[in-house]
C-alpha cells in the first residue's frame, strides 16, 4: 500500500470527500466538530469513514505549517497521469516553469479547477509537488485536478503542440490577454516569480500573453497572474458555448 497522505483543512477535506471519497482511509479530529467543520465530519460519517481523535501535536506534525483546522484526512495518494492523456479537444492545461513555491501552486490549482482547467504539468527537478501545503492552498483541487509529470518542459510542450493543441506563455513584450483565442485547446505556461519562464519555454510558444499593469506595482504574483489569464479563458469559453 502506497504511503496515506494527509489532507489538511475542511475545504480540502470536503471536496476529496466529493471527488474522490474511495481514497479516503481515516479521518484525524482534534478539537469538538462545529459549524462548517461539523458538516463535513457529519458527512463523512455517513460515508462509513473512520474518524479518530487525535492530539493538537499529532495534526501540528502532519500538516506542517498548514493551517488544519483540526482536521486531516489520510488518503491514498492521487496517481499522476501521462501527459499525453491530457490532449483533449477542450484541453485547458497550466503548466509550470520552476514554480517552486507549493503555495502558489495550489493557489493556481484552485483557479484552474474552478475556471473549467483541465489539467496540470510539472516537471521532475525544480517545480512543486503534490503535498499538504498544495492541497490546503488549493482548496482540495489539487486532489482533483489530474497533474502529469515530465522530465524536459520544451520537449513536453512540443508534443502538445504536435497533438493540435496551442501553447501560450506568459512572459513580457507580449499580446495583450483579449488577443489570444482562447477557445483552441491550450496550455498556458507560467514562470516562476522574479525569474519568469526559461528561453527554451518561450521560443516553444505558439503566443506570449502580457498582462497589462496601469498602477505603480510592476509585477504580479504568479499565482495572481494565473488566475487572470486563467479567467480570460473561461471567459472566452463562455461566450462560445
Amino acid at each position: 500500500m502506497s504511503e496515506l497522505v494527509p489532507v489538511p483543512g475542511v475545504r480540502a477535506v470536503q471536496a476529496i470527500l466529493d471527488h474522490a471519497p474511495a481514497r479516503i482511509r481515516q479521518v484525524l479530529l482534534h478539537g469538538r466538530p462545529g459549524g462548517q467543520r461539523k458538516a463535513v465530519v457529519d458527512a463523512l460519517e455517513a460515508r462509513g469513514v473512520s474518524l479518530i481523535p487525535a492530539a493538537q501535536g499529532r495534526l501540528d506534525q502532519l500538516a506542517g505549517e498548514v493551517a488544519h483546522q483540526g482536521i486531516i484526512a489520510l488518503v491514498e495518494p492521487a496517481s499522476l497521469v501521462e501527459w499525453p492523456t491530457l490532449f483533449t479537444p477542450d484541453a485547458l492545461i497550466l503548466a509550470l516553469d520552476q514554480v517552486t513555491d507549493p503555495r502558489n501552486f495550489g493557489a493556481m490549482l484552485r483557479s484552474l479547477e474552478a475556471l473549467g482547467g483541465t489539467g496540470a504539468l510539472i516537471t521532475r527537478d525544480r517545480c512543486a509537488r503534490p503535498g499538504p501545503a498544495v492541497t490546503k492552498t488549493s482548496a482540495g483541487a489539487a486532489e482533483i485536478v489530474p497533474i502529469a509529470m515530465e522530465t524536459n518542459l520544451a520537449r513536453a510542450l512540443r508534443a502538445a503542440q504536435g497533438a493540435g493543441l496551442q501553447v501560450v506563455v506568459a512572459d513580457l513584450d507580449g499580446e495583450a490577454p483579449d488577443a489570444i483565442d482562447w477557445t483552441r485547446p491550450t496550455v498556458l505556461v507560467m514562470g516562476a516569480e522574479g525569474e519568469g519562464v526559461r528561453r527554451l519555454t518561450r521560443e516553444t510558444a505558439d503566443h506570449i500573453v502580457t498582462i497589462g499593469l496601469h498602477g505603480a506595482t510592476a509585477s504580479l504574483n504568479v499565482g495572481v497572474a494565473a488566475g487572470i489569464l486563467l479567467h480570460a479563458a473561461s471567459a472566452a469559453r463562455s461566450r462560445r458555448a
